[in-house]
């Protein structure tokens, strides 16, 4: 403040810093507004929340802010109307007034030598009107009259092209441009002029249409103002000019007072609202504090503990806030003890739990019900069930889950769902419960994968079938085999050729179809019976490999990318190869449909197991064998037995593996096995 007031005067050293100090000043006033508007603003939110002490903050900051306000505001328009009215007193009007008629006068004189140089001009017009009437040239008329000296500048310019058809210019001053605006006032008015200041000289110049035939060409002149008028005119202009200077510095005067007064009595209300706010604050400081730990723990923080500032009631009352939260953050650990315990309950479950809000959306799941669906329900937590159809398919897929469980919510038997997980197919079965209404509502869902379970229920199911129908039908196929063999054998001479060679045919085809009945019947036996399995460390490549040599004749081109890695496994060679042999001779088959057939083989290693896919283009699985192609008897091949892929499975199954089928977005089919790497297990006996 005592830099902006020294920087006031127009004599001061200070003087051209004053912007600066003010703007420093400014900063410092605005830092301070900004402080005391944060306290006001934490006062009017306290009182906005009715805070205990609030009332008496905002009473005392308002009080001290007027016993502030009042008398600087007061103070300020006194000083302001003083310095106005002292200011404006020092410049009277009648040196501006003499100063304004001085500024007609001379413009008056520059007018009278304009209209003088327009009459010569006009005389040089006329001359130039007759010698082009008799076809003379114009430079000499512009050259020949001495009366022509006394303009600096002359010259004959065509109106339609710019063109200089003569031109009078001793001192070389710079030829005027044409324009369409000058053009058309010539047209109009026939003349037009003004006064130009070259090089600090004064000119009257001017424009006279030439009339003609054409009326094309113009005549331009230029002749100094005498130098007594320009003079006299320079020097009213420049005492014009000074005074506006100084009528300028009053308003700049005035300006300077009023901002360092100005200045001053903000910097005096500011800081006298500042302490005010800043005392008020102080006061009721054990109030806020208390208003700040009830805020901490509304928030859910119980570990606060407020600082005690003074011995009295306050004190006390900080005292018992804090043993409040001492209370309330030991209760908080009990629930939180019991909510862990029956979270841990839910996660040791074998079954899938999923909580619904009264309005059908997720709010809590276990770690199965993840692992069962096969992806992670955190997204979708908190959204209504009924809008995930309207995301990605997986997602969808669980919206129908959820639907088709929430039908049971009423009834006493479970539902049976079927869920498409990646490259397969679960089955799961859902019972769904309601909540009491004391404890919020919603309902549970409770759901476990028993695709196992079914899987071996159909497969102990279609065993005790295979059996009966091996036994049934293998006991008549040896007679009917051996009856045929002996009527070829006691016929074949007693008959004519043509008969002998009907019963040839005849028993060949009985002997033929119990051959095949026998496979069957073989198959039959497998599929229902697996044999004794002798486990043995063996390299899946090297066995897959042999198994590929007895298809190096096939019209099918095969893609080999083995992993350079040994992948020993305890397998069966014999039932391994028969897997191996199995889905080569499917892919095969169904690559032979597309007009380029290939398949191809693929191992890795993945963590603790070996993956082994075999991919083929041409014909792809339908959605039929992609839902129970694992089921016995059911094929899509002509002639098939419906028996291969459930073996497969139950070879494959019995190594510890897994079998997989799906179609691949590029149009393959693929069928993908994962192996144990190096299982160690006894041999079945």
């Amino acid at each position: 403040m005592y830099v902006l007031a020294v920087a006031t005067g127009n004599t001061s050293v200070l003087s051209q810093y004053f912007w600066f100090a003010f703007g420093f000043a400014s900063l410092l006033v605005l830092t301070l507004v900004l402080m005391a508007g944060s306290y006001w603003w934490k006062l009017l939110q306290s009182r906005h929340r009715h805070e205990f002490g609030s009332k008496i903050a905002m009473r005392l900051a308002a009080m001290f802010t007027l016993v502030a306000v009042l008398p600087g505001l007061f103070l300020f328009g006194v000083s302001a109307q003083f310095i106005s009215h002292s200011i404006h007193s020092w410049f009277g009007n009648d040196t501006e007034e003499a100063l304004n008629r001085s500024i007609s006068l001379s413009k008056s004189a520059l007018d009278y030598e304009l209209d003088n140089s327009v009459r010569r001009a006009a005389n040089i017009q006329i001359a130039l009107i007759a010698a082009n009437s008799l076809e003379e040239p114009l430079l000499p008329v512009l050259e020949s009259n001495d009366k022509n000296k006394q303009f600096s500048q002359l010259n004959i310019r065509n109106l339609s092209n710019n063109q200089l058809i003569a031109e009078y210019n001793p001192q070389h001053l710079p030829t005027p441009e044409l324009n369409d605006n000058l053009i058309q006032n010539l047209h109009t008015t026939g003349s037009v002029h003004e006064i130009e200041n070259i090089n600090n000289i004064l000119y009257a110049q001017g424009w006279l249409i030439l009339p003609g035939r054409t009326h094309d060409n113009a005549l331009f002149f230029r002749q100094p103002i005498p130098a007594k008028v320009a003079q006299d005119a320079t020097l009213i202009e420049a005492a014009r000019a000074k005074y506006g200077e100084l009528s300028f510095t009053k308003k700049s005067l005035q300006t300077f007072f009023l901002a360092t007064l100005l200045m001053a009595t903000l910097l005096a209300i500011v800081l006298a609202l500042l302490v005010a706010l800043l005392f008020a604050r102080q006061f009721v400081a054990p109030i806020l504090s208390l208003a700040d730990g009830a805020r901490a723990v509304a928030k859910g923080d119980l570990d606060i503990q407020q600082t005690i500032y003074r011995n009295d009631e306050l004190g006390q009352l900080t005292s018992l806030f804090n043993h409040m939260t001492v209370q309330l953050r030991h209760s908080r650990e009990q629930q939180e003890a019991a909510r862990h315990y029956l979270e841990h309950i839910l996660n040791s479950l074998t079954t899938g739990v999923v909580t619904l809000n009264q309005e059908k959306c997720l709010i809590t799941f276990n770690q199965m019900a993840e692992n069962i669906f096969g992806q992670n329900l955190n997204p979708i937590l908190g959204q209504n069930i009924n809008q995930l159809s309207e995301q990605d398919p997986q997602v969808a897929m669980l919206a129908d889950v959820f639907q088709q469980i929430l039908v049971t919510e009423n009834q006493n038997k479970p539902a049976q769902i079927t869920y498409n997980h990646k490259d397969e197919t679960l089955i799961l079965l859902g019972k769904a419960t309601p909540l009491p209404e004391d404890s919020g509502g919603g309902t549970v869902l409770v759901f476990d994968d028993v695709t196992a379970l079914v899987s071996a229920q159909k497969e102990a199911a279609w065993g005790e079938v295979a059996q009966r129908l091996a036994h049934e039908i293998r006991n008549p196929l040896t007679p009917i085999q051996l009856s045929a063999e002996r009527l070829a054998w006691k016929l074949h001479d007693k008959l004519n050729k043509a008969d002998a060679q009907i019963l040839n045919r005849a028993t060949n085809t009985i002997i033929r179809q119990v051959a095949a009945m026998k496979d069957m019947v073989e198959t039959f036996r497998n599929y229902s019976r697996a044999p004794a399995l002798k486990f043995t460390n063996l390299d899946l490549n090297e066995l897959i490999r042999e198994v590929l040599v007895l298809y190096e004749s096939s019209n099918c081109t095969f893609a080999v990318n083995l992993s350079k890695i040994v992948m020993n496994v305890n397998a069966d060679s014999g039932a391994l190869r028969q897997v191996i042999h199995n889905l080569l001779k499917n892919a095969v088959e169904a690559a032979t449909a597309d007009s380029s057939p290939e398949v191809s083989i693929l191992t890795e290693l993945n963590n603790e197991h070996i993956l082994f896919y075999v991919n083929n283009n041409g014909k792809t699985f339908s959605q039929e064998m992609l839902l129970h192609a694992f089921d016995p008897y059911v094929t899509d091949k002509p002639g098939g037995t419906g028996l291969g892929l459930p073996v497969v499975k139950k070879i494959i199954e019995e190594h510890g593996g897994r079998i997989q089928i799906s179609n691949q977005k590029n149009g393959l089919a693929c069928v993908k096995i994962t192996l144990p790497l190096q299982v160690n297990r006894n041999a079945k006996q």
